[in-house]
């Protein structure tokens, strides 16, 4: 017998949400349909009959995402609105026969859309530039009579920024390289 729901835990970088909606879709092609999404990339579905469900995603920020506005606009349009993780908001739509269900029509839309991911992975890979130089530079650490405890933070600060600064390098990279490419087929 079918299992009602499943839990199956999938990632996906931020400049893969096309192959995460293909994924989704493909899902829901065999019956399983997106009921919720959670950190640490954890997507819930439930089994139903197989449908060609179009799922997409925007990468709205909290402050946006909570006016009123912006969820009509897709209710408007059809759309279903599953959930959201990170600031990414899922959405699904069962096209008409012909339909090609999209929540960007234009590359102008999609650009606004890359551009805010953009603009927040830069923030944050500043920041942890800055954290990272300060953990690197040791500022901070008051003397204490345990130097072992000390020593050990430092270590273990300077080994995860040494991880993770250069994965925020690269999202930025390729998100920026996303951008790029959207603007070169608007010319």
């Amino acid at each position: 017998m079918k299992p009602s729901t499943i839990k199956p835990a999938r990632w996906f970088w931020p400049w893969q949400d096309e192959q995460a909606e293909a994924w989704l879709s493909e899902m829901s092609k065999k019956g399983w349909h997106l009921q919720s999404v959670s950190l640490p990339c954890i997507y819930t579905f439930v089994s139903g009959d197989a449908l060609a469900y179009t799922y997409r995603l925007d990468y709205m920020p909290d402050s946006e995402a909570r006016k009123p506005e912006y969820k009509q606009i897709f209710r408007d349009a059809g759309w279903d609105y599953i959930g959201e993780m990170s600031n990414w908001r899922y959405w699904r739509k069962l096209p008409k026969p012909g339909e090609k269900a999209e929540i960007f029509t234009d590359n102008e839309s999609k650009l606004r859309k890359y551009k805010r991911l953009l603009g927040y992975m830069v923030f944050f890979l500043v920041l942890l530039t800055y954290l990272g130089i300060m953990v690197w530079r040791g500022v901070g650490w008051s003397s204490t009579n345990d130097l072992t405890i000390v020593a050990g933070i430092y270590w273990v600060g300077a080994v995860l920024y040494a991880v993770i600064i250069p994965v925020y390098i690269v999202v930025v990279f390729q998100i920026w390289r996303r951008v790029k490419r959207l603007q070169q087929t608007q010319i």
